[in-house]
């Protein structure tokens, strides 16, 4: 029955809401220049799926993305106008509404979720979307549309990370951002390779931190992270980026032990816009780290993972083992929680995912039709 509703929901629409720039936004300003519009109902092409959207959690490359900072300075939206408007948002989670002629593997009522991909993607908060058919995957049974849609990018991107460390039972492992989006999956997966766990992160966070299976925690504002010198990690795995966490986790390391960087060293890579000398520096920087620390470790190895080759195995991997992604706050598909939501995650304070959940707006829209009907 619900399945035949969300049919007919899809079958009646004309436009639907979405989340979206309207003209190029000032790096920093993205939550002040958003807004809800209307736009046509998507219809897939040949190979596309349409995926009313249940659950999409928020990822700050998409806030990059759209101001035109992403990996420094790339993936600007170009032209943007009220004609043209920029849609926002990537992570999807939902039910398949329609598909395209050559479309084999789904069919309309599957619950899925939808791989990242690796060349960017956007437009998903809106109440539909259309996704290439081999972006997607059913969605785990055990798994909510929330949960599928916060834990979806984070696990790709820890296990990512884990397979190029090579880690083994017994390692001591050092995380650097422990309580973001990304750390809270990679210390629950290391710990279910049965490594030992040092997790870097705010004295705030680190109730957290511990819940999720640390065996240590260091403040990365205390001195003690910054000058310890006994080599005693097999790896450190950085998920903040920068000279200064390098420097201070080269300090932790075994001789023959290796830095995992995501980011390299530039922090917060994307919160603003490189000059090309400056991206080129860190380019070059990085291939230079990574040649060179194979003769004089530790070594130094840059991470970067095509989600489409990793997400079925780290998926099924974390549902067989519990591991969750922790959502600090679970939003309906309204303006200002988004916008909200959007300044949040520039602070680079989250803990975990923060989640627009569709169905709220949904159950509150229609908790009012029936105060007004009364």
């Amino acid at each position: 029955m619900q399945k035949m509703d969300t049919l007919a929901r899809y079958c009646k629409a004309k436009k639907i809401p979405a989340i979206a720039l309207t003209k190029q936004p000032r790096i920093g300003h993205v939550a002040d220049e958003v807004k809800m519009i209307h736009i046509p109902v998507p219809c897939p092409s040949a190979r596309q799926i349409t995926v009313q959207v249940v659950a999409s959690s928020m990822h700050i490359d998409e806030i990059y993305a759209a101001q035109g900072t992403a990996l420094g300075r790339f993936y600007a939206p170009k032209n943007i106008s009220p004609d043209e408007p920029y849609l926002m948002g990537s992570s999807v989670s939902g039910i398949v509404v329609a598909k395209g002629k050559h479309v084999t593997q789904f069919k309309i009522g599957d619950e899925v979720t939808v791989i990242p991909n690796e060349f960017g993607e956007n437009a998903s908060w809106a109440t539909y979307r259309n996704v290439p058919e081999r972006y997607v995957m059913l969605k785990p049974p055990e798994l909510t549309h929330v949960e599928a849609s916060s834990l979806m990018l984070s696990s790709c991107v820890a296990w990512g990370a884990l397979e190029a460390a090579g880690v083994r039972a017994g390692d001591r492992c050092m995380v650097v951002g422990a309580s973001g989006a990304i750390g809270s999956v990679l210390i629950q997966l290391l710990k279910s390779k049965l490594a030992y766990v040092l997790g870097v992160c705010s004295a705030a966070n680190s109730d957290l931190v511990r819940s999720l299976g640390a065996d240590e925690i260091v403040d990365y504002q205390h001195s003690g992270f910054i000058e310890h010198r006994e080599q005693k990690l097999d790896v450190a795995f950085d998920l903040v980026g920068g000279r200064r966490v390098e420097t201070a986790a080269f300090r932790w390391l075994k001789q023959e032990g290796e830095f995992v960087t995501l980011v390299g060293p530039v922090r917060y890579l994307g919160e603003r816009k490189l000059t090309l000398k400056e991206f080129a520096r860190a380019v070059c920087y990085v291939v230079w780290r990574g040649i060179t620390t194979r003769w004089r470790g530790p070594k130094y190895t840059f991470c970067a993972t095509i989600p489409r080759r990793v997400a079925q195995k780290a998926i099924q991997f974390c549902c067989e083992h519990g591991i969750h992604s922790p959502i600090e706050r679970e939003i309906p598909f309204e303006l200002g929680p988004v916008q909200d939501a959007i300044r949040l995650l520039t602070t680079h304070r989250t803990r975990g995912r923060v989640v627009i959940n569709f169905e709220l707006a949904a159950q509150r829209s229609v908790s009012q039709e029936k105060q007004v009907s009364m």
